[in-house]
């Protein structure tokens, strides 16, 4: 949706960023209150750093196979979404 190249990076600055720190990535979400431990639970960005953890230290806060099911879910949607903007044309100079 960037006009502009210096509007490209704003996804990544108030978007991605904020939902990684957010994750547990520098910490267990088990430290957190239970309100902020189920708005953990529904950030994809969770789920991939507890499977990173777990392949490095064999310890996770959640369930790996949900993680996989969730990742893979938003990995596809992600996936059609993209490929509806393409077969439409959206935004491709010709």
């Amino acid at each position: 949706y960037a006009e502009k190249f210096d509007e490209m990076s704003s996804i990544t600055n108030f978007g991605i960023q904020p939902l990684v720190f957010l994750s547990g990535s520098f910490y267990s979400i088990d430290k957190l209150p239970k309100f902020l431990q189920t708005v953990s639970e529904y950030n994809p960005f969770f789920y991939m750093i507890d499977g990173f953890r777990f392949g490095f230290i064999g310890k996770s806060d959640g369930l790996l196979t949900f993680g996989f099911i969730y990742i893979l879910i938003l990995s596809f949607l992600a996936w059609w979404i993209s490929y509806i903007l393409y077969k439409k044309g959206y935004k491709i100079k010709s």
